[in-house]
C-alpha cells in the first residue's frame, strides 16, 4: 500500500501526468481529478498534466472540458486514477499504456489495478485524500484546486451529513477554506438547479413509493422523456429521499432509453446495503452503492432485498 510520500515522489519523477476517474463521473470523481491537476500545475509548473474522460456532468459554472490527449502522450506519462474501485469502472483503458500508474481511492477494495495504490476506506471521499496529499506534501493550494476538492468532499458527504464526517475531515476542509474558497458562490455553483430540474424533481417526488422504512423512485424511459431528464440526472434524484423521517433505505430505479435495462442507486442510513448491490453485479460503499445494466426481471428482487434488510 502506497503512502502520500511515495505518491509525491512518483509525481516528481515524471514530466507528463495523465489523470483518470470512473465512468458516469460524479463531483468527487471530477473534483479529485481536476483538483489534483490544479495542484500539480501550481507546484510543478514545468510538468504537463492532462485529464481524461467524458463530460458527464453538465455544469459549466464549475467544471471545464477534459483534455483527452493523444496516445503518444499517455505512453510517456504517469497515470493516476482517482475515485475508482475496479478496472471495469475506469473511464477508458488507455491508462494501461502509461509507464507507471497510481490509484487514489476511498471505496472498499475490489482488485489491484495500478502499480501503486492508496486505498483508504476511512476517508470521506477521493477529494479528501487528494487534499491530504497536498497538505502532507507541503504544496501550495490555489483556490481553484480548493474549489474542486471541496466540491468532491461536500457532495460525497451529502453536505457533511454522513458517518465519515469526523475530526479528521474538518481540518482538511479548514485548509481548503483558508485557500480562499467563497462558500456562498461555490455552493450555488454545485447545488443550484435550473427551472427544468426543479420541475422534474417536483414531479419525481409524486412518484416515490413508500414501503415501511424503504422508499424508492422508479422512472421508466417514457417518464424521463416526459420530465425532460437524462438518465444520469434521474439517478442523482436518489438524494431527494435522504431526509424523510422514518426512511432508512432508499433507491432510484432508472430504465435506460431503450427500455431494456435498469440502473439503480441504493442509499441507506446506518444499514449496510453494498452486499445487496454486489448480489446483482454492482458494488460501492456500505451506505451508498449502485447496480448497472440490470435486466428487468431482477428489479423486484432488489426491491425485496432492500425492504427486508435491517
Amino acid at each position: 500500500m502506497s503512502d502520500y510520500r511515495e505518491i509525491r515522489e512518483l509525481i516528481e519523477q515524471y514530466d507528463t501526468i495523465t489523470l483518470y476517474r470512473h465512468i458516469r463521473a460524479d463531483y468527487d470523481a471530477y473534483g479529485s481529478q481536476f483538483g489534483l491537476k490544479e495542484l500539480i500545475m501550481a507546484n510543478y509548473p514545468e510538468k504537463k498534466v492532462y485529464t481524461i474522460g467524458t463530460d458527464d456532468l453538465d455544469n459549466p459554472y464549475l467544471l471545464e472540458p477534459l483534455d483527452n490527449p493523444d496516445e503518444d502522450i499517455i505512453k510517456a506519462s504517469l497515470a493516476i486514477i482517482v475515485d475508482t474501485s475496479n478496472a471495469a469502472r475506469v473511464e477508458g483503458d488507455s491508462y494501461k499504456l502509461a509507464i507507471d500508474s497510481i490509484r487514489i481511492d476511498h471505496h472498499p477494495f475490489v482488485e489491484t489495478i495500478c502499480n501503486h495504490e492508496l486505498i483508504d476506506t476511512d476517508a470521506s471521499s477521493a477529494a479528501q485524500l487528494v487534499a491530504e496529499l497536498a497538505i502532507a506534501s507541503g504544496w501550495k493550494i490555489p483556490v481553484k484546486a480548493a474549489d474542486y476538492l471541496y466540491a468532491g468532499i461536500s457532495t460525497d458527504t451529502l453536505k457533511m451529513t454522513i458517518e465519515k464526517v469526523n475530526g479528521r475531515l474538518f481540518p482538511v476542509v479548514g485548509v481548503l477554506a483558508d485557500a480562499g474558497i467563497n462558500f456562498d458562490t461555490l455552493n450555488r455553483r454545485i447545488y443550484d438547479a435550473d427551472v427544468r430540474m426543479f420541475n422534474a424533481e417536483t414531479a419525481a417526488r409524486n412518484k416515490i413509493v413508500f414501503d415501511g422504512d424503504f422508499a424508492y423512485l422508479l422512472l421508466r424511459a417514457e417518464d424521463l422523456k416526459e420530465m425532460n431528464l437524462e438518465e444520469e440526472e434521474a439517478r442523482d434524484m436518489v438524494n431527494i429521499m435522504q431526509n424523510i423521517r422514518g426512511i432508512d433505505k432508499y433507491a432510484t430505479i432508472i430504465e435506460d432509453k431503450n427500455g431494456l435495462e435498469f440502473n439503480i442507486s441504493l442509499r441507506s442510513h446506518g444499514i449496510v446495503i453494498n452486499d445487496i448491490a454486489a448480489r446483482y453485479g454492482g458494488g460501492g460503499h456500505p451506505n451508498a452503492s449502485g447496480i448497472g445494466h440490470l435486466k428487468p426481471e431482477f428489479v423486484p428482487g432488489v426491491l425485496r432485498d432492500m425492504k427486508e434488510k435491517h
